[in-house]
């Protein structure tokens, strides 16, 4: 759980920023944020200048923060905006999120995150090509994330490594679920290991696996 005087704190002291308000919304603590900052992409240095309100839930780590544009939205033309009320921004596979943030989860961390959205954004603005590759929106970028992560190259393999819902040593010996006919001490141990001893990780993982289900 997170309170107000403690996030409104952090944010005071992330440079690079200018905090322009903070209250508890109830649910969640609402801050707003100008960037004074540049950043460099691929060689290419960019002013960050955009203000933007950044919702962070009471039950933050186990739920991540959302950020969207407010009160003027100059994002426009860019595939990474969600098609909800307030085109929050997609930073990413929510698992990959979690992988950066930790172990503290600071909120500076979730700064830098949104100043390299900001970032690749104005690349694209500018060349018209994403600066590190684009992964797809929605289910097929979480499809797209396991892959990589797992290293397979089938949906029906990642479904079966994700409804892995935990380990112990007498599995090590067993095929793993990816049906590449090694042990899985030999193949998927170390990555599913990782995410399943790690609690916010491995809930994540679940409600991924359900995203992919349809559920």
């Amino acid at each position: 759980m997170i309170d107000y005087l403690g996030v409104k704190n952090q944010f005071a002291n992330i440079q690079g920023i200018k905090l322009n308000s903070c209250f508890d919304s109830g649910s969640a603590i609402v801050v707003s944020v100008t960037f004074d900052a540049s950043i460099l992409v691929n060689n290419a240095r960019f002013i960050l200048d955009h203000t933007v309100q950044i919702e962070i839930p009471k039950k933050y780590p186990l739920i991540l923060p959302s950020v969207f544009e407010s009160p003027e939205k100059t994002i426009t033309n860019f595939s990474h905006i969600n098609p909800d009320t307030n085109k929050t921004f997609c930073l990413g596979i929510e698992l990959d999120i979690r992988k950066k943030m930790e172990p503290d989860y600071s909120l500076k961390k979730y700064v830098c995150l949104i100043a390299d959205f900001l970032g690749i954004y104005q690349y694209y603005s500018r060349y018209q090509i994403f600066p590190y590759g684009e992964r797809s929106h929605g289910d097929m970028g979480i499809r797209e994330y396991y892959k990589e992560l797992f290293g397979v190259d089938t949906d029906q393999k990642i479904i079966n490594l994700m409804k892995t819902h935990k380990l112990n040593n007498r599995m090590r010996n067993k095929k793993c679920p990816c049906n590449s006919g090694l042990k899985l001490k030999n193949c998927h141990w170390s990555q599913l290991n990782t995410i399943l001893s790690n609690s916010l990780q491995h809930v994540q993982l679940q409600k991924d696996y359900k995203i992919l289900q349809g559920r």
